[in-house]
């Protein structure tokens, strides 16, 4: 006699099949055809869909996963697995209560938008600069006090959020962006004028954001 349980059971695993399935056939026809070489400005690649595990993406062929956003906890297998995905263009770590970015982070060298807003990171690897391709970074809400020089490296950024960090200086190396580095918010961070300007002599070009000035004695 079959029981309920064994039913019940049976269907839970059909379900998880027809999902995979769909989400297969839903890649091969309906994503946009590309290579993995080819990087996608924002308005192409927001075209993908935004996964939010592995679990979601497991039966989906690795070159047609663009697009991951993790909130709150990282997998416990991270860095096993997202390494897999060498297309990659779009990651979002955030909430995470991060001390250290994951190391397989900087080996996704498609990267145009990491986010790794509202953590606990303390400092950014110099691998920063291995992510030739990225746009955006996304730091907001950290305890950094400085960004690596190798930032300078990254020569189609555009926008840096590092809004509510403790980043009062740069590097002088990324003076070498004025060209490139369009927008950077560094709304709610304590500085004089003077520390401002200094920040803007670096960049001339860039458009900065920032709270109002405290010319107050630290």
């Amino acid at each position: 006699m079959i029981t309920k349980n064994f039913m019940k059971s049976h269907l839970v695993r059909d379900k998880k099949w027809i999902k995979k399935t769909i989400l297969l056939i839903f890649s091969i026809f309906l994503f946009p055809q590309w290579s993995c070489g080819q990087v996608l400005d924002s308005a192409q690649l927001s075209k993908y869909p935004m996964f939010t595990s592995f679990a979601a993406v497991d039966a989906l062929p690795m070159e047609k996963v663009l697009r991951l956003s993790f909130k709150r906890k990282l997998p416990a297998d991270f860095n096993e697995k997202i390494v897999k995905y060498k297309c990659l263009q779009e990651l979002h770590l955030k909430s995470m209560r991060l001390k250290e970015v994951p190391q397989a982070v900087w080996s996704l060298s498609n990267l145009t938008v990491l986010d790794l807003s509202n953590n606990k990171l303390y400092a950014i690897s110099e691998r920063l600069g291995e992510l030739l391709y990225l746009e955006r970074l996304i730091i907001n809400r950290n305890d950094l006090s400085e960004l690596p020089k190798q930032i300078a490296q990254l020569t189609h950024l555009r926008y840096i959020d590092m809004f509510s960090t403790q980043i009062v200086d740069f590097p002088p190396e990324i003076g070498s962006l004025q060209n490139s580095l369009k927008e950077i918010d560094m709304r709610v961070i304590r500085m004089s004028d003077a520390e401002k300007l200094h920040l803007q002599s670096y960049l001339p070009k860039t458009k900065f954001w920032f709270s109002n000035t405290c010319n107050c004695k630290y």
